[in-house]
């Protein structure tokens, strides 16, 4: 099994990548490959905002942090990408507009599916938001990073 600082340097390279996360800029925390927990901070940026001057995070930003946690997730213990399947959210207050962090823990680590739960928290660990994903364990011919 890979080890942690590994994983987090794998994790970090990963991120970097899609264009979409130039925009949001997530930040793996921490990874523990050995319970399939991941740690990403999304440093809070205006543009978020539900309206202009909000004090809370746009829903759809949130859903964002989700899907890639829980992808981070999986492809941190299958050592590739993970395409989501299928991902389900539970709003349960609104997000304020500050640094957000998504832990993202494998439930079920599949041959074929994966199934992920992430909570959306504040740095004080109130959650805004949980979610459960399916995300694709096959190997795929595509080019990856």
């Amino acid at each position: 099994m890979i080890d942690a600082s590994e994983a987090l340097a794998r994790l970090r390279h990963e991120l970097s990548h899609p264009p979409f996360h130039a925009v949001l800029r997530p930040e793996p925390v921490s990874v523990d490959p050995a319970s399939g927990t991941v740690v990403i901070r999304l440093p809070y940026q205006p543009v978020f905002g539900r309206a202009a001057g909000s004090p809370e995070v746009h829903g759809g930003v949130v859903a964002a942090l989700i899907d890639l946690a829980g992808h981070a997730a999986v492809s941190v213990q299958i050592g590739r990408m993970a395409p989501t399947i299928d991902l389900r959210i539970d709003y349960l207050r609104p997000a304020p507009a500050q640094d957000l962090f998504a832990t993202a823990r494998v439930v079920k680590l599949g041959r074929a599916v994966s199934r992920v739960d992430i909570d959306v928290h504040d740095a004080a660990g109130k959650v805004a938001a949980m979610g459960r994903g399916s995300f694709s364990s096959l190997s795929t011919n595509a080019e990856e990073p």
